[in-house]
């Protein structure tokens, strides 16, 4: 692998480029999801998505859930506000 004075390889190049092709195309399909569904359902899909996904990753690895309600009252605030507000 070739590197330059800093370090950087084309393979890291590479998956920055996969990510902010990802991230920005999100924005996409989100214009594309108002054709057919009002915000309130894209939230909760968006939420219902990246449960799906991160909740086996934390599992797997053995981390649990919090038992607090205080503390799922928090995440879900955090979660919608994040989601709400682009």
């Amino acid at each position: 692998m070739k590197t330059d004075h800093q370090g950087v390889t084309r393979a890291g190049i590479a998956r920055v480029a996969a990510l902010a092709l990802l991230w920005g195309s999100s924005f996409l399909w989100i214009k594309l999801a108002l054709r057919g569904f009002n915000p309130v359902q894209i939230v909760f899909a968006r939420l219902l998505l990246g449960f799906v996904v991160l909740a086996p990753i934390a599992l797997s690895r053995g981390l649990r859930f919090p038992r607090e309600r205080s503390v799922w009252v928090h995440l879900f605030v955090a979660a919608l506000v994040s989601n709400i507000r682009p």
